[in-house]
């Protein structure tokens, strides 16, 4: 309050109190309008897709469209479909991928590898499947298990695998009975 009473002296109770009043009201109208800015630009801002990342690129029309492409396919996840592919990708490239932690967050570092890749590099990008790295081993592994079960069911009395043996705990002899 002591810092109240010199102005009190000076201009009295009734005029302090109304400019106290009209300085609450500014910053309850300052509080409110910084909260609604925050809320909205929180609510707004949403990453760019890789399709808006291609099309801000500067490069001549018809390399530009092979990047949309390309960026519409890893929008689908048809190209690079998951953070470890996009990583994968870079490094063969002799890219340093740094951290990837978000996919979405790799395709401005991917659009700078295919702005240095000549045409005839990116055409095998396009006409190819799903371009994946060390993920894409589905088919292998099937191929695998299928002539796995096949070298099973063709030889029944060979000798088991080693998964396949009882293990016994160390310090232990086997009991032949």
């Amino acid at each position: 309050m002591s810092l109240l009473v010199p102005l009190l002296r000076e201009w009295g109770y009734d005029t302090v109190r109304q400019c106290l009043n009209e300085a609450q009201a500014e910053q309850t109208m300052e509080d409110t309008s910084l909260a609604e800015r925050k809320r909205k630009t929180a609510k707004e801002y949403r990453r760019p897709t890789a399709v808006e990342i291609a099309e801000r690129v500067d490069a001549a029309e018809d390399r530009k469209k092979l990047f949309r492409v390309l960026a519409a396919r890893f929008d689908t996840k048809t190209f690079l479909p998951t953070a470890s592919d996009a990583r994968y990708f870079l490094e063969m490239r002799g890219r340093d991928p740094g951290s990837i932690k978000h996919r979405q967050d790799s395709f401005k570092k991917v659009l700078d590898v295919l702005l240095n890749m000549a045409d005839d590099e990116l055409m095998p990008l396009l006409t190819s499947g799903a371009h994946a790295g060390p993920t894409q081993l589905g088919p292998l592994s099937d191929a695998i298990k299928a002539t796995s079960a096949a070298v099973r069911t063709t030889t029944p009395n060979a000798e088991p695998a080693a998964s396949e043996k009882s293990v016994e705990p160390r310090g232990k002899e086997p009991d032949n009975g």
